[in-house]
């Protein structure tokens, strides 16, 4: 179910949130205190939207960067930076409906110094996420092989779906190659949904699906099948070689300690796999429908 807290990051922003409301209310309370409100005929329109506008889209980046990015040091810098641009800004905005006495010429000061601290700060915060991105393409680099589609990502597991993981093994075939590839289907997970939720059950497939990239080499291709499914193409490793990395996987999962978030209790679970050598005049669909049945097989004799 779709909650505004739980579909954003503002629940670990609470004080950040804090520190932007007060950054708006100190420049309305400056102008209010110091300033005295001018006449709607010297009042100009075209400026009250330009300069308005510009401090308006200064809030709504602070806020798009609060909802969407985790607590760090990037986020923090970025929120700084952009706290003292919005100040600035906001002051420059009410210069427009407020005109201040002479003794109060300091307002023309901090109305220009924050802005230039808010550019320097934004700058090392950009420089910052530049680092993080890099490091973040590095850790991609093993969820995908030639372009990144953001269409065909799964939004839970944040892996490619089926439709591109066939894609890569039909262009693979053409160019005369063989692959290994494999299905891990995670045991009773349907089970677990009903127990703990839906909710609950996505984030679990997406610690899963982390567990799965760490454990294969960089030329493999991890993607979501279906449901609690994952496929897994590998090219150039002999089935002896495929089966170790799926043993190391489904250990992994094993021993993944899962804690619901109302409950301190780890919860483990398990998965089976199949796996196939692919040859390049091979139909994927057929192979496909056997690896299908013979994970059906085996959760029914497991069962």
């Amino acid at each position: 179910m779709f909650t505004f807290t739980n579909s954003t990051q503002f629940r670990h922003h609470k004080l950040w949130l804090a520190f932007t409301f007060c950054v708006v209310a100190l420049a309305v309370c400056l102008a209010f205190m110091f300033g005295n409100a001018k006449e709607s005929t010297v009042i100009s329109g075209l400026d009250i939207v330009g300069e308005g506008s510009i401090a308006f889209l200064t809030l709504a980046w602070m806020l798009a960067a609060l909802a969407s990015r985790p607590p760090g040091k990037v986020t923090s810098l970025l929120t700084v930076g952009l706290g003292f641009f919005l100040f600035s800004v906001s002051l420059d905005f009410l210069d427009e409906l407020f005109h201040y006495p002479e003794e109060a010429y300091w307002l023309s000061m901090i109305e220009s110094y924050p802005a230039a601290v808010g550019m320097v700060v934004m700058t090392a915060a950009l420089y910052q996420w530049h680092l993080e991105q890099r490091a973040l393409n590095l850790q991609l680099r093993r969820r995908e092989w030639d372009f990144r589609d953001h269409d065909a990502i799964d939004p839970i597991t944040q892996l490619y779906r089926a439709d591109y993981w066939k894609t890569q093994i039909n262009k693979l075939q053409q160019s005369g190659k063989s692959a290994v590839i494999a299905i891990i289907d995670i045991n009773n997970f349907s089970l677990f949904n009903q127990k703990h939720g839906y909710t609950e059950g996505d984030r679990y497939l997406h610690d899963i699906a982390q567990l799965v990239i760490m454990n294969l080499r960089q030329q493999d291709l991890a993607c979501r099948y279906a449901g609690d499914r994952f496929a897994i193409l590998m090219p150039d490793v002999s089935p002896v070689q495929a089966d170790v990395i799926l043993s190391d996987i489904k250990v992994s999962i094993q021993h993944l300690a899962f804690r619901h978030s109302l409950n301190a209790n780890a919860i483990y679970t398990t998965a089976r796999s199949t796996q196939v050598t692919l040859l390049p005049n091979q139909r994927l669909a057929t192979v496909l429908n056997t690896m299908l049945l013979e994970l059906e097989r085996a959760h029914g004799s497991a069962a």
